[in-house]
């Protein structure tokens, strides 16, 4: 009997790690958009003080239409195979997907105040040179500007450095369109 429940609390963490991941929704088959300091803030204390600039409700852009394919295979080095417009499900957070033709590029933006933001996991590694803040963590580039927080993921690249930069160029590429 303990064997059958640590398999299935072992089942229910994976698919709920997957699921905060954007790897795996249940309902849809498609990954699920994350937000940036809030999948890295689970684990974090809530900060107490007041954030410095509120998260204004505002209509993000589709994200798919802020990239090109052109601008996609020009940002990865890879061919655009498939595009997944997702859109995301409120006004306040929007996610696109590209599959390559190795690997695969997801762009998530939320809406986000800075100390929610500023709340990360403590093996977040800064990154310095892009938007007003900005952290790598568990392969994906966080970058904090003006209330938005966008998310970059990608795994076109041999390495993970490698990666890291195709992240920046395209966070460098979607950040004005945000604006």
């Amino acid at each position: 009997m303990r064997r059958l429940a640590v398999t299935a609390a072992t089942a229910l963490l994976t698919a709920a790690t997957l699921t905060g991941c954007g790897v795996l929704d249940k309902a849809t088959d498609t990954p699920t958009p994350t937000g940036g300091a809030a999948a890295a803030a689970s684990s974090a204390p809530t900060p107490t003080s007041t954030p410095t600039k509120s998260a204004a409700v505002v209509n993000l852009p589709d994200i798919c239409t802020l990239l090109t394919k052109a601008d996609v295979n020009r940002l990865t080095g890879q061919r655009v195979t498939l595009m997944t417009n997702e859109g995301g499900a409120t006004s306040g957070a929007r996610y696109c997907q590209w599959q390559l033709s190795s690997g695969q590029l997801d762009v998530t933006v939320n809406i986000e105040t800075r100390d929610q933001f500023d709340v990360q996991n403590k093996d977040a590694k800064q990154v310095d040179g892009i938007g007003e803040a900005a952290y790598s963590l568990a392969g994906h580039l966080y970058v904090y500007a003006d209330g938005k927080v966008v998310d970059v993921y990608a795994t076109s690249a041999s390495t993970d450095a490698a990666n890291l930069k195709v992240e920046q160029r395209t966070a460098e590429a979607v950040l004005p369109k945000l604006a």
